[in-house]
Formats: C-alpha cells, structure tokens, sequence
C-alpha cells in the first residue's frame, strides 16, 4: 500500500489524517499517530496534490489524467470524478464543503458541486493555473504562471479583479483568516497583500523559487527549491520571521503542510511521507523506504545505464554508485559519466564524487564534442546553462561559466555541428552559436504553445517536444506535426536520420517517420515514460519509466 515512485502532493486533517498524492498514480490515506497507510486510491495518471474537506468526510486528488477525483473517508470510495482539458493541479473545498474549485493547466479555473456536476468555468488567465484557494464564501483567488491573481466571484464568470505580480512566476499562494494573501514566486519571494489586494511587504525568503506555502492559524511555512523551509508568524501585517531549516535528500521540496502547531509533513522521493518537528527540531525519515523510478538513462553499447529518484546508478541493473539525491540526467562527457538533479550538484556518476554546486535544481545535460572550451552543458531550474571542461590527463572536471539563456527552467539542451539547442518551461526554444569565445550568440528564437519538456538533435537541426503535444523538427525553417499523444509529452529522441520517439505521462511511445511523416504509437506502460535513448548498435529505441522498467522499442512499424 506504499507509494512506489515519488510522492507529489500532501495535505492534513486535524492531526488524524495525511493524504499523499504520488508518480505512481496512488493516493494513500494515512493514520497520522502511526504514519500508517489505512486507504489508497487510484488515478489513470500521475496524481499532483491532495486536500480534504472541512468536515474531514472527503479526499479530493488532482491528476495529469485531467480529473480531480472524490474520495468518502476512510475507506477512499470512490464518489466523483471532475473533468479538466489538461492536467488538474491546485484543489480546494470550499469553507461549507458542499463546493470544490480547481485549477488546471488548460489555463482555467472551474467550480463544481461535491456530486461531480460542473457550476461555472472562469476563463482569463493567460498561462497554466496552479493554486486556487477560498477568499471568502463566495470569492476564490487564483495565480499561476502568467504572474497574476485573479479574483473571482461564484455568481459570474469575469474576474472580479486583477493583481500584477509584475509578470513573475508565481506558484503557491494561502489566505488568512483576516482576508490577506501570501503568495510565493518563482524570484524566492514572498508577497503579502491586505484584503484589498494591495501589496503590504515584500520579503526576499529564498534563493530559488518558492514552491508550497502552508498555514496554519498566523503561522506560515515557505518551502523552496533551494532545498529550505522557512517558517513565518503572520501579525499585525507583517511576516514575522520565526525558524527555518534545511531538508535531507530523501525530501523532494515541493509540499508540505502542517500537522498541527509544531509538526510538519513533505514529500519525500520514497515510499513515505517524512515528518519535522518544530519543536524539536528533529526529523522523522527513518522508515521511508527507496522507490524505484528511472527518471534517465544510457545507452553505451551494450550497457546500459539508468539513474532516477533514489539515486542510484545501475548498470545493467546492477548498482554501481548511490548519490544523495534524486537525480534528472545521466550523460556520459568524454569517458566519464554526470549526474545531477535536485540539490544542485553535478556528480561523477561512478564514484558519487561531487563535481560542482549550483544554487538550484539541475534538470539536463548534453555532452559537447570537437570543442576546445568546453566538453559538457547543464541546464539548471534557473535558466541558467553551466559549462564544464574534463581535464584529459587527470580526468578532472573544471568550471568553466554559467550563461543566463533563459529566465525560467531549462527542461532539456540538444547540440549540434557548434550550435547548442534549449528548451524551457516557459513554452520558449532557442539556438545559440557554441563559439571559441563563449559569447553565444543567439541564431533562433521559437516557441511552443505549452511548456516544453525535451529535445534532441535531428537532420542537423533539432526536435522539440510538448505539453501542446506537438512534435517541432527546427531545420532552415520550423514544421509542426500534431503527435497522437493524449497526454503531456515528456521526452523525446532520434536516429538522427529518419526516426523520432516520444514518450508521455501516461506511458505512450509515438514513433514519428521524416520520409513518411506518419506517425505510430503503442503503450508500454501504466506509469510515464520519463526518457528515451536511441540506441545505435541495436537499431532500436530504450525507454525508461516511472515504475523502474526499461522498454526497448522497434523502429519499425508494428
């Protein structure tokens, strides 16, 4: 009944309850005295977060299946299901628990009664909505990645108001019981507002984005990508700083909540939720078992290696190193092999030696040929690239620079014939001359309708994949094709010649032709497919999964 790949989403009840939501598409009800697993639900696709109702009676999860799902506690039946166009993050009940709004990255918020059936839609935000809370009784407040809050009211579907955050990612915000909002933004700041919506404080809390905020009565917890939590006492409109802390490696920090005054829990990348007490200053992570994940892999050969969520590094399924963290990329850079992910550091993948620091996650790496100043490139949570050169007598790696190229996350780099490919978060894709002086100019500027997720080089051009689920081949000039994917795409590879494979969240690989310009697909598995590697000596493509599994798929058509 545990959870068998990362935990998402966390949420409490009364200090009788913790709800987890996970990658392996499971919901655990828990008992929070014993931290034991006493229900468990299931969604078609990875779940995102978890809430209850005021009463207790209710579990709702939102999904990348496009659903938030009810569950009747405690024994997690089933009692509705809420339809999105896209996958479902943000969750909330309203204070009387007969209504339920949600956000969606199909950009719209939508309120529904507890028995499924859709009250309104509010249109409005210009990017993917990832919080929705209850301002009061018969207003909700929303943000996102288009930088606003939107007020809206139950009774109309136009926005009742309109606050700039000044166009800053923001992900994650609360309301008080006096009606203020705290919302926390992809700059590490927090911003408090008065219930008028304007602006009282600003507070820089942390160094990297801020991902989940918790409250609980006047006390608030900011946890953010640079690995922190901070808590918070909201008085007399001020943001009263209190303690903070840093998280082990077994936390993924991207929510938590608090259990009562002094304890708190997060998700973790295992099998179980982890406990902090405040008071104490102790943490509870003992118990938590490694998942299994494959989140990247390699193919050399005949071997073949893979890294994910637990870290640790196998070769052909024999563990070969562990790294203390969950980890996004393996890339073999001259004879060595890299890897980096969540804490920031760039690690020699064979002997867990810690190569590099940067301030925040480390998402992609690309190996760099034929280059006098550099071997590899790395691209970061932050937009930034970072370069490094392998010294060939010692094997030691060097910093070299770190390029600001773009100002949100770098999902994946390509390179190519001295160009270098990147693609981000914030649906852009861009090309950059890799010169002598590192100066990079920029030769191509384009874009995706939805966040892009991957890209490989391709005909000496390059490929990009997204969650608009369309496939870009970006050569003298820019061909779309629609892909039959359902679900967002994850990931993406080629031959380099004639055939491109993408894998998404719901465990399809599409295999797409040039000199047809058909596409096929099959479903390999029921978690998604995380990455791809074309492997050259077996004429085939190697996909991992979520759940551990590595799939070899045929070039030819089925």
């Amino acid at each position: 009944m545990y959870h068998q790949s990362v935990i998402s989403g966390i949420a409490s009840h009364q200090q009788q309850y913790v709800a987890t939501a996970g990658y392996d598409n499971r919901v655990i009800l828990w008992q929070a005295d014993t931290r034991t697993p006493i229900g468990v639900g299931l969604h078609d696709h990875l779940a995102n977060q978890v809430t209850f109702s005021p009463d207790g009676t209710l579990l709702a999860s939102s999904s990348s299946d496009y659903s938030v799902r009810l569950w009747r506690l405690p024994q997690m039946h089933l009692t509705a299901v809420l339809s999105h166009l896209d996958d479902v993050e943000g969750i909330a009940f309203h204070p009387g628990g007969k209504l339920i709004a949600t956000a969606s990255r199909d950009r719209k918020v939508r309120l529904f009664n507890i028995d499924g059936a859709l009250v309104r839609t509010f249109k409005g935000h210009e990017k993917d909505v990832l919080t929705v809370r209850w301002f009061d009784s018969q207003t909700l407040v929303s943000c996102g990645d288009d930088g606003t809050l939107r007020y809206w009211s139950t009774s109309q579907n136009e926005a009742l108001k309109i606050i700039d955050l000044g166009g800053i990612e923001t992900d994650t915000l609360c309301v008080t019981d006096q009606y203020q909002i705290v919302s926390g933004n992809d700059h590490g700041e927090l911003v408090l507002l008065n219930r008028d919506g304007q602006a009282i404080t600003k507070v820089e809390a942390h160094h990297s984005g801020i991902k989940q905020l918790g409250l609980y009565k006047t006390r608030l917890i900011s946890l953010s990508y640079d690995r922190r939590f901070k808590v918070w006492d909201i008085t007399k409109n001020k943001l009263n700083f209190i303690s903070e802390g840093s998280v082990p490696a077994i936390i993924w920090p991207r929510s938590c909540a608090f259990l009562g005054t002094d304890r708190i829990v997060f998700v973790t990348f295992g099998d179980r939720y982890a406990e902090y007490d405040l008071a104490a200053e102790r943490w509870h992570t003992k118990q938590i078992q490694q998942t299994h994940g494959v989140n990247a892999l390699w193919v050399e050969k005949n071997d073949i290696f893979t890294v994910g969520d637990a870290g640790i590094v196998k070769k052909n399924g024999q563990v070969t190193s562990r790294i203390p963290s969950l980890c996004n990329f393996i890339t073999r850079v001259e004879q060595e092999y890299l890897c980096g992910g969540q804490d920031g550091v760039v690690y020699h993948a064979m002997s867990s030696k810690p190569l590099y620091q940067h301030h925040s996650p480390l998402n992609c790496c690309v190996s760099i040929q034929n280059h006098e100043q550099v071997d590899c490139a790395i691209g970061t949570y932050t937009g930034e690239v970072i370069f490094l050169k392998v010294n060939q007598k010692s094997r030691q790696f060097r910093f070299v620079a770190a390029k600001q190229l773009h100002d949100n996350a770098i999902k994946g780099l390509a390179y190519s014939h001295g160009r270098l490919f990147s693609v981000c978060a914030d649906h852009s894709v861009c090309e950059f001359e890799l010169d002598a002086e590192m100066n990079l100019p920029r030769l191509r500027n384009g874009k995706h309708q939805k966040i892009v997720n991957g890209c490989a080089p391709f005909n000496q051009g390059f490929a990009s994949v997204s969650r608009d689920l369309t496939l870009k081949i970006w050569g003298e000039s820019e061909k779309t094709y629609n892909s039959p994917h359902l679900n967002s795409i994850k990931c993406v590879a080629s031959d380099n010649t004639q055939w491109i494979a993408s894998g998404d969240y719901r465990g399809t690989i599409a295999l797409f032709d040039l000199n047809s310009e058909s596409w096929s697909s099959q479903k390999v598995s029921t978690r998604g497919i995380s990455s791809i590697f074309y492997d050259s000596l077996h004429r085939c493509f190697r996909a991992a999964d979520y759940a551990g599994e590595i799939h070899r798929i045929s070039i030819h058509k089925p």
